[in-house]
């Protein structure tokens, strides 16, 4: 079995997607019009499918703090079943189907103020976990910590695109190499049907309080591909912009209709943990 190494790919985590359908559009900047923010999520697991809808905020002042959107109707549909989201917070709706399946095709509409937002997302093939080890290492500059290694089996068919979210205690993002609190994301381009390890490490003065007894832990998820694009554009506007409070004046790709930022993705998810010895 060919074994593949990779350095991962990194995008660090912000509160608010703002994307673009078929390609990166420009932010207006205008102060009195703000656009609508819609980021949907639904897996396989059930229990923490939700659709957060909020308003952009101001260019000139940013923050991570958006206003919520209240009283909006937001259904996913799955086949002829429509499921009707309940607003358990403000701008945060929760589903009451029990989990996703795998092939099917989840239609997200959410609709407020006179308007309606779409987006599809087809749940894929679920990948499971094979091994999820620890390594004790010093990087170059000689600082202890610990590297991280996941192993899965890439199915046959190419296509296949995946997110990798590390979970190390409650250390701070910046203390994670690799992941850096947030996650990686690759597809199977070089990699159809090979075994893939990826490592995520833990360094510095903060990988050395990592102790005998610790938890980490690590998600698998499969996406498709409209949410591998949100995520690869959202990284390299993270790239060109490092602030995470700061707007950039452009948009990731987006799935979504009628000019809203955000996303709507299915996805599946596999966790392994380990304890630190």
């Amino acid at each position: 079995m060919k074994r593949i190494f990779f350095q991962s790919m990194l995008v660090v985590t912000i509160a608010v997607g703002m994307l673009s359908c078929q390609k990166v559009i420009s932010v207006d900047l205008n102060q009195s019009n703000p656009q609508i923010v819609i980021e949907g999520l639904i897996n396989d697991q059930g229990g923490l499918d939700s659709v957060v809808v909020t308003m952009t905020g101001d260019y000139f002042t940013p923050s991570l703090n958006f206003p919520p959107v209240n009283a909006a109707t937001v259904t996913i549909a799955d086949g002829g079943q429509i499921d009707t989201l309940s607003e358990a917070a403000a701008g945060i709706y929760y589903s009451t189907n029990p989990r996703g399946i795998s092939g099917r095709t989840y239609a997200l509409k959410v609709t407020t103020a006179g308007k309606v937002y779409d987006a599809v997302s087809t749940m894929p093939e679920k990948v499971i976990i094979d091994s999820f080890f620890a390594e004790k290492s010093l990087n170059p500059f000689g600082e202890s910590g610990y590297d991280f290694y996941i192993t899965f089996k890439d199915p046959p068919e190419l296509g296949n695109y995946y997110r990798i979210v590390p979970h190390v205690n409650s250390l701070p993002p910046d203390s994670i190499t690799g992941g850096r609190g947030g996650f990686q994301i690759t597809d199977d381009k070089l990699t159809n049907g090979n075994e893939i390890t990826y490592m995520f490490g833990v360094r510095g003065e903060v990988g050395s309080k990592l102790k005998p007894g610790d938890t980490v832990s690590v998600d698998l998820e499969c996406i498709d591909k409209a949410t591998y694009d949100y995520y690869f554009t959202l990284r390299n506007i993270l790239e060109a912009d490092q602030s995470p409070t700061s707007l950039s004046p452009a948009n990731p790709n987006t799935n979504l209709s009628n000019g809203s930022l955000g996303y709507f993705s299915a996805y599946t998810i596999d966790t392994r943990s380990l304890v630190i010895q």
